[in-house]
């Protein structure tokens, strides 16, 4: 049970940071603007998932949950970067 527990709210944490980007990103391709984002909420979460890999990497401990969140918040974090210069006004 304990280990079922694990597992679900390592699905959770991955699911919820993956996708807070997902508004933002609809939010800005709608308004075709940017302006009204942050670059430090770009960054700092950048920041903190390359820095999460690094940890991982450097502890040699596999943990699917934290790589699958780390990876694809990246993922989503360059991708909202690059549609943030493309319609920074």
């Amino acid at each position: 049970m304990l280990n079922f527990l694990k597992e679900f709210f390592g699905i959770v944490m991955a699911g919820c940071f993956v996708t807070c980007y997902i508004p933002q990103i609809f939010k800005i391709f709608k308004t075709k603007s940017s302006k009204d984002l942050s670059l430090l909420f770009v960054i700092m979460p950048m920041i903190g998932y390359v820095s999460g890999l690094f940890y991982l990497a450097m502890s040699q401990s596999f943990v699917l949950w934290l790589i699958l969140n780390y990876t694809i918040g990246l993922v989503m974090t360059i991708f909202l970067l690059v549609i943030y210069y493309k319609y920074k006004n």
